[in-house]
């Protein structure tokens, strides 16, 4: 799983317009992109990218909890080091591990 920089848009199927705004962008084995995006005071990670958006995301504090669940998650389960997952409305303490629900 090899990731290119956005600007590689090219080697991606998806448009210019989509692939230019993520920081890192990959394909998953089972054929599914996904992304690294800076929100306004945090970054998420979408899942199953295409021409008109994305099927879930995860959220993360910082840059590099991003970039290393990025770099390291095979598409099964949940990534590491998120904080929020706004599809299931689950939240996480990264400090203790509790989990919730809280939408």
């Amino acid at each position: 799983m090899e990731s290119l920089s956005a600007s590689n848009a090219e080697a991606f199927e998806l448009p210019p317009y989509v692939a230019d705004s993520y920081i890192d962008l990959k394909q998953l084995p089972d054929g599914r992109y996904i992304g690294t995006v800076r929100l306004l005071y945090h970054w998420t990670m979408h899942i199953d990218i295409d021409d008109v958006g994305y099927a879930d995301r995860y959220c993360f504090a910082t840059y590099e909890l991003a970039k290393k669940a990025f770099d390291e998650w095979s598409g099964v389960g949940d990534p590491e080091g998120w904080h929020r997952h706004p599809t299931s409305g689950r939240r996480k303490d990264l400090t203790t591990g509790r989990e919730w629900v809280d939408f």
